[in-house]
């Protein structure tokens, strides 16, 4: 009897004493396929501890870790076991290694097993599937700046319902949306109707993107995951009622599926034999410019625009070169960016400068040109404007209608007065205080013209040392108040060099300002300032926004500004 009960203690030891198993779904997947990897320890209440980060190299994971608790009650005795999975999709093809990972429990170690997964090419033929989720790319062989449209569609011949939806991120992409179904509410209606080698499906683009390479390199892009609802006719079910589509439903049987979409490479080439004044434009465009008033007295103010439209990097565009006529003051208005989503990304994009003239006479703004790279082409191309005249009159106090209309006024005015009269004598004439301040206005309105260059030189003179001397207070007031370091940044410093003296014009790229600045400020300024110009290139494209980082940015160009003020 002992013995028995010796036997029976020592297996129950071996059975119930704590153990870690690991296990796959699948070891033989196709690409667009999903397993699901899992973790279990047994005679334990707590959770497993282990990173699987590694895992990230070769793997999407798409759902987990998800916790599992199991329970046994043997001989009154409570037995536990706790279970943690994730659900993959595998990033490329070939066989793909699970490395042996090592799990903590209390203060016990485990080790997992390795697997070997073959990860197989998607079927080429759709048409075998009941449901599939399918991604066009207008052009995966591009250079940087040029458009590549992404479509993501999908096809079933089943009920199915849409639970969730995973969009690829495309980090070193500047990306528009064309089409976003978040907050789109999908009626029957929205699907539509196709024919696939003999089969009919339902239809429905689920998303679509234009997307931007910023630098050049091999691209593999993330695929789109969904969670899909099915509903299929249970083989096992025997109907009670014949044929009676009432109880059909009691038929249906509910599942989920992952669908993913097949992984994308996109080559992207660098831009060759690149012209000199290049900002960016790559796609088809047109350039036209306008002017608000074409017959103005001078020191009046005049708009001018200049809008490229067309298909293409609207965002990514920097600001033409410009040769403006001297003696015309340029102050920089507003960049406006209309867009259009409604097929292929297309828009315009405006420039406005005011235009202040300061002498009098007949100016031209002489025809501007705007180099591209066509996308449909493959060369270089120029987009060019029709040049403008602007004819500038003298300025006069009063001009030919306000004499006229003074003349006339004189004719016909008169004056009444009323109560008693204090007349003057012609021999005792008094010139009383309003009179004689009449007279005094009056002079001054007559020898006014001739001081008015004098005033508008002194005039001028006072305003641009008061911009001088508040230079560093604005761009430190539009750093604290900026949304983008990024995109605002460059145009914050260049408007600071310029109140300052230290540049002719604000009107210029990136690359002119940093050779404006070289040889002007301190060597050691000059690297941050460069360098900081030089990532504006990148990150004001990208999908990031790291508040903090940005922050830290600001407080850098206020420190840096500080400095520079203070000996120029």
């Amino acid at each position: 009897m002992v013995r028995k009960f010796i036997i029976y203690l020592f297996l129950s030891t071996i059975i119930f004493s704590q153990q870690l198993t690991s296990s796959i779904s699948s070891d033989n997947i196709n690409i667009t396929e999903s397993i699901i990897y899992t973790i279990k320890v047994t005679d334990t209440d707590e959770n497993p501890i282990v990173d699987i980060s590694s895992l990230e190299n070769f793997f999407t994971i798409i759902a987990g870790p998800n916790i599992g608790s199991e329970y046994k009650f043997i001989n009154g005795k409570k037995f536990s076991s706790r279970s943690i999975s994730w659900t993959l999709i595998p990033l490329s093809y070939g066989v793909l290694e699970i490395p042996q990972f090592t799990v903590s429990i209390s203060e016990k170690k485990f080790n997992t097993k390795s697997f070997s997964i073959n990860v197989n090419k998607q079927v080429s033929d759709q048409a075998a599937k009941e449901l599939f989720l399918e991604v066009k790319v207008s052009d995966n062989n591009v250079v940087v700046g040029e458009q590549v449209i992404l479509t993501y569609t999908f096809y079933t011949r089943i009920a199915s319902k849409v639970l969730s939806t995973e969009f690829p991120e495309y980090s070193d992409f500047w990306v528009e949306k064309l089409f976003d179904p978040v907050g789109v509410q999908f009626t029957p209606e929205s699907w539509n109707d196709i024919e696939i080698d003999g089969y009919n499906y339902k239809y429905l683009k689920m998303y679509e993107v234009a997307i931007f390479p910023i630098k050049e390199g091999s691209f593999n892009l993330p695929s789109m995951i969904m969670k899909i609802e099915t509903k299929n006719k249970d083989s096992s079910f025997s109907r009670l009622f014949w044929d009676d589509p009432f109880f059909d439903t009691f038929s249906q049987m509910t599942r989920a599926k992952i669908l993913v979409s097949d992984p994308l490479n996109i080559e992207v080439s660098p831009l060759s034999d690149v012209p000199k004044d290049f900002t960016g434009a790559v796609g088809k465009f047109n350039l036209v410019s306008t002017i608000s008033e074409k017959d103005i007295d001078e020191g009046s103010p005049t708009i001018f625009k200049l809008t490229l439209e067309g298909q293409g990097n609207l965002g990514n565009i920097g600001k033409p070169k410009i040769s403006f006529p001297n003696d015309i003051d340029i102050f920089e208005g507003e960049t406006t960016v209309d867009k259009n989503i409604s097929n292929n990304f297309s828009g315009s994009i405006t420039w406005e400068y005011n235009l202040i003239p300061r002498k009098h006479g007949l100016y031209q703004i002489d025809s501007i040109e705007v180099p591209f790279f066509n996308s449909s082409t493959k060369l270089w191309s120029i987009a060019s404007s029709k040049p403008l005249k602007l004819n500038v009159k003298k300025s006069t106090i009063f001009d030919k209608n306000d004499k006229d209309v003074i003349f006339q006024n004189s004719k016909i005015i008169r004056y009444n007065r009323l109560g008693s009269q204090n007349w003057i004598s012609d021999s005792n004439l008094k010139v009383h205080n309003r009179i004689f301040l009449i007279i005094t206005l009056s002079l001054l309105l007559f020898v006014l013209p001739f001081f008015q260059p004098a005033f508008k030189f002194l005039k001028h003179k006072i305003l641009s040392f008061i911009v001088f001397q508040s230079a560093l207070n604005r761009s430190l007031n539009r750093l604290n108040h900026t949304q983008s370091i990024f995109l605002d940044g460059p145009r914050i410093i260049t408007y600071f060099f310029y109140q300052k003296k230290i540049i002719n014009t604000f009107n210029i790229d990136i690359s002119t300002l940093k050779i404006l600045l070289k040889k002007k400020i301190k060597e050691k300024d000059f690297e941050i300032l460069s360098t900081f110009l030089d990532k504006c290139q990148i990150e004001s494209f990208s999908q990031t926004n790291d508040k903090e980082n940005n922050k830290k940015t600001i407080n850098m160009l206020i420190k840096i500004l500080t400095d520079i003020d203070k000996y120029v």
